[in-house]
């Protein structure tokens, strides 16, 4: 299996632009100690806690208790998944889900859980780069869902809470749909997408009305929320 050999940084900048949903931070997680490696400072302006005195204990006390069935669930069932993989997948996936965690002051926070595996250990176990996002602005409610998502150009597994197997999805945009998804997301305008893919404003705009009549959804916040609980981005 060809490992993932990068740096903190080039890390960061690989995979981040995936997770700008909102306030965030970052952790670098060992599964074979149980210990996070690294916190980002920003988990103090997003939880109240210090990096040194964030740890996974301090996850599991704070997951609300409607919501730790779930969690146990959802990690068992990546386990699972990526159990199954083929070898050179390994490294292609992200699993993502939300919970409610407790801030250190005592209030609940909707985050979303994104983990993607770095490093694979020969004698088991992986180095994971886990995002946690702020999620509480959107007001989601209802169960935590469960995706895996393909990157690279492999397929995707969405909602697979509902299913006892991983059945693989379509996706429901095509592939230049999900480039301009991916800057509306980001509050970028028509105009501004036009420039950076080099297209005409009349091509991006069909694409902003073809993305919004196939997700169902009347405006932008709400293609956002979508997009981040069914795994599209």
């Amino acid at each position: 299996m060809e490992q993932i050999d990068l740096s903190q940084k080039e890390l960061i900048n690989r995979y981040m632009d995936v997770f700008h949903f909102g306030d965030y931070f970052y952790v670098i997680f060992n599964t074979r100690t149980a210990e996070m490696e690294f916190v980002s400072p920003n988990v103090e302006k997003v939880l109240g806690y210090a990096p040194e005195d964030f740890h996974l204990q301090v996850v599991m006390d704070s997951i609300h208790a409607d919501d730790l069935p779930y969690y146990y669930h959802y990690e068992q069932s990546a386990v699972r998944f990526f159990t199954g993989l083929a070898p050179e997948l390994f490294f292609s996936y992200k699993f993502a889900y939300d919970y409610r965690l407790k801030t250190k002051e005592g209030s609940y926070k909707r985050v979303q859980q994104q983990i993607v595996p770095i490093y694979y250990f020969p004698e088991g176990g992986v180095r994971t780069l886990g995002i946690f996002t702020d999620l509480t602005h959107f007001n989601i409610h209802g169960i935590p869902k469960l995706s895996f998502i393909g990157m690279q150009g492999a397929p995707s597994y969405y909602n697979v809470h509902l299913e006892e197997d991983f059945k693989m999805m379509n996706s429901l945009f095509s592939k230049k749909e999900l480039e301009i998804l991916q800057h509306m997301i980001q509050g970028k305008k028509s105009e501004e997408i036009a420039d950076l893919l080099a297209r005409s404003i009349h091509t991006v705009r069909n694409h902003r009305k073809n993305i919004l009549q196939k997700s169902g959804c009347n405006n932008v916040h709400e293609l956002l929320v979508k997009s981040i609980r069914e795994g599209w981005v």
